[in-house]
């Protein structure tokens, strides 16, 4: 019988890298994730193998880099032995989860972890997310709590509650995750969940305040994405899937699975993407077009990401068919309220500018139809609804970063320049770490073509608004 491989170097060997191949690697997944400021020096791999150790948040990358590159389970104690004990997996500790108090008190660890500077949370690998919603999560029970020494929690408290949740994601489309946003609405999901441990209620008001909490832990999973915490926003979300499953809430559920594909396509996970959003649909069993549609929609991103363009056609046409021709007199699921044909084509745009810096051949052509979809909907995006700003803000200025870069390959430096104008305005409003950390990664770029007296004269208006946001 073969001893598995143990060491950085024996598995580096099987993933026939050497230790550049594995640091390029990372910042290739650091990129693509909008944390460029975190990318790491190409010679640090020969100082790991030394036994040297970077930091908690890299030795996950490290290990779900090579999971993907091998096919199987990388361990960040198999790197550096010894350095596992308090580090915490995104995908992992599932197995032993069967009440929904199990899933209540990960989420209440999870709270007092995961917004601290160095969170001990580590990026997943895709095949651990793939594997965590597909395997995990069943049989989970549902309890009512009437205990006639506890107060009662009423409807009319639950209402005030859900009320408050519909306007922290109405905040967070306008502002985006900033670390102010992460800490309200962190205190927000424990409060809900002392009154779930500790209150006395019936089983209507009892499964409310779980749907409560499902939606605030998908909320903070997209802020920490939002902030470019991968492992926090992956182990949220899928906590609010074991707390949707228990409800047995199907359309919930799916539609956070649909997010975590988003999430995945953005980490690099390619065809694991795919398969989260083929796992929603199969969650699914609504025949509601608006929830068709989302799905589709994320189905599409995840297709782009991997270079599937057949796939990100069919899936894409198919939701801006659906979205259009459904009856807007139907209601439609709450957390669904964002849902338009307007936010749709945006990611529509997006993954097209993304196959076209996976494609040769194609290339000009999808960058000038992403150009196309992405400045119609950006220009209507990021047009002020009120006082404070466009409704959708923190959308309006990602997308636009993609529109920039689009036309900046595309040779179109002076309508770049438009673009990146026209969103610093919306700079003191969008506190969304990963709209900057692209509107950022813009500077080289231009900076690239400062040759070009506008680019040259821009430059410096440029920095400033960088530097006084």
């Amino acid at each position: 019988m073969t001893e598995a491989p143990s060491t950085l170097a024996d598995l580096l060997r099987l993933a026939t890298w050497s230790p550049r191949d594995l640091v390029a690697a990372v910042n290739t997944r650091l990129s693509r994730q909008g944390r460029d400021r975190l990318r790491i020096d190409a010679t640090a791999g020969y100082f790991w193998l030394r036994g040297g150790q970077p930091r908690p948040h890299m030795r996950w990358l490290v290990a779900a880099v090579l999971s993907e590159r091998l096919g199987f389970k990388v361990d960040t104690g198999q790197l550096w032995p010894g350095t596992q004990g308090s580090e915490i997996a995104a995908a992992s500790g599932f197995e032993s989860v069967s009440h929904v108090d199990d899933l209540v008190r990960e989420l209440g660890h999870l709270s007092t972890v995961a917004a601290t500077p160095l969170s001990p949370v580590g990026d997943a690998s895709g095949l651990d997310l793939v594997a965590a919603v597909l395997d995990q999560f069943g049989g989970i029970s549902v309890p009512a709590r009437l205990r006639p020494d506890h107060e009662k929690v009423h409807p009319e408290q639950v209402d005030l509650v859900a009320a408050h949740v519909a306007d922290l994601r109405r905040l967070d489309d306008r502002h985006g995750g900033g670390a102010l946003s992460v800490r309200y609405v962190t205190a927000q999901l424990r409060s809900t969940m002392d009154m779930v441990e500790y209150a006395s209620y019936d089983a209507v008001t009892g499964r409310r305040l779980l749907a409560i909490i499902a939606d605030l832990a998908q909320l903070l999973g997209w802020l920490h994405f939002d902030s470019s915490h991968y492992g926090a926003a992956e182990r949220y979300l899928l906590l609010s899937v074991g707390v949707c499953r228990a409800l047995h809430d199907t359309e919930r559920a799916a539609n956070v699975i649909g997010m975590l594909s988003y999430v995945s396509a953005f980490a690099g996970h390619g065809r694991q993407a795919q398969h989260l959003a083929e796992a929603a649909h199969a969650e699914s069993r609504s025949a509601d077009p608006i929830m068709r549609a989302r799905l589709l929609g994320r189905e599409a991103t995840a297709a782009a990401a991997d270079g599937d363009i057949t796939g990100f056609r069919r899936c894409a046409e198919e939701a801006t068919a659906l979205l259009s021709d459904g009856d807007k007199r139907q209601p439609r699921p709450a957390f669904l309220y964002y849902l338009s044909p307007l936010q749709l084509a945006a990611e529509t745009g997006q993954a097209l500018v993304t196959l076209a810096n996976q494609s040769t051949a194609h290339r000009t052509r999808l960058l000038d139809e992403g150009i196309e979809v992405l400045s119609a909907a950006v220009t209507e995006m990021t047009a002020s609804d009120d006082a404070n700003g466009p409704a959708y803000a923190r959308s309006g200025l990602l997308h636009s970063t993609f529109l920039a870069r689009a036309l900046v390959q595309r040779g179109r430096t002076s309508d770049a320049i438009g673009v990146i104008r026209a969103d610093l305005p919306l700079l003191p409003t969008v506190q969304s770490p990963r709209g900057r950390s692209y509107l950022k990664s813009l500077r080289p770029t231009l900076g690239r073509h400062a040759r070009s007296a506008e680019v040259k004269a821009f430059l410096p208006e440029f920095d400033a608004a960088l530097l006084n946001a």
